[in-house]
């Protein structure tokens, strides 16, 4: 007879905001602050409070432009509050890890349902790690390789899953974090809307690159842009970047962006989306030819 394993509930813990020693850390929007917290690592942990430094004409202002043109979901501070926590979930429920949540701990002083305590991770931002140069490049880029097929199997199950909420919004490497032996990642509070994943995919390929141009320059995304080419192992997802600057299903959006590559000087730049979408395209058909030889 075997018995069921109970995982007993963390106890309620109440702080009073006015009596918290607050760090200010980076944040847009929210007021984000590392606070004293016993047991958490190196016992603190971090307090995100969604009613932030915007105010509501703002937020509104956000929300219509959110819900009426690009797809995502809305700024309110609740809304964000409540993405957030059921991303975090559903991240994890598949294996990806994220920044621990404290639901059990209340702070007095802050609206309930519009802040969260997490887990403090100290771990190294990509940002940061990829362009210490006293990490031997080899050594950087085997962790991107790494990291490549993780990557891709989140894209995979979004689109199996017709999931938008495991696309990363604002996904980038400011927002992935080297903890640990793994990665841990974070910032859900906006989330995309569409059912059309596999473009939203594409986007996110897009973005990711793109940030590694911007923070690592020329030279290091090469390097990075040919083992992503090598390392994800479905090419044909991986194609996703291209098609979403150039092939888009919708007719009236494939028209907007071809007029916006020829009309806007910054789509023409070297880390638009169009200039990282036929980078990896290049590398795709080349790795195509060389099997087909």
């Amino acid at each position: 007879m075997s018995s069921a394993t109970t995982t007993t509930p963390p106890r309620p813990v109440t702080l009073r905001l006015d009596q918290l020693e607050k760090k200010p850390l980076a944040g847009e929007g929210n007021f984000v602050w590392k606070i004293p917290f016993p047991g958490g690592h190196e016992g603190a942990a971090v307090l995100k409070v969604y009613y932030g430094s915007r105010g509501w004409p703002l937020y509104a202002k956000k929300t219509v432009g959110n819900l009426l043109l690009t797809g995502r979901t809305s700024q309110m501070p609740r809304t964000r509050f409540r993405n957030e926590v059921d991303c975090v979930r559903l991240w994890e429920k598949h294996g990806f890890r994220c920044f621990g949540l404290h639901p059990e701990v209340k702070v007095e002083g802050l609206p309930e349902g519009g802040y969260m305590v997490f887990d403090w991770t100290p771990g190294r931002h990509f940002r940061e790690y990829f362009r210490d140069a006293s990490i031997p490049l080899d050594e950087r880029l085997a962790t991107w390789r790494r990291w490549v097929p993780e990557w891709h199997r989140r894209h995979a199950l979004a689109v199996q899953l017709g999931e938008p909420r495991l696309i990363h919004e604002n996904g980038d490497v400011k927002h992935v974090m080297l903890w640990q032996g793994g990665f841990t990642y974070f910032d859900f509070e906006i989330c995309f809307r569409s059912r059309n994943v596999r473009d939203l995919v594409g986007r996110e390929i897009l973005a990711y690159m793109r940030s590694v141009g911007k923070f690592f320059g020329e030279e290091l995304y090469e390097r990075m842009t040919d083992v992503l080419v090598q390392a994800y192992p479905d090419k044909s997802l991986l194609l996703s970047g291209w098609e979403h600057a150039f092939r888009n299903d919708n007719p009236v959006i494939r028209a907007a962006r071809a007029l916006d590559r020829a009309w806007k000087p910054r789509h023409q730049s070297r880390w638009s989306k169009y200039s990282v979408a036929r980078d990896i395209k290049r590398r795709l058909d080349a790795a195509s030819l060389t099997l087909n030889a």
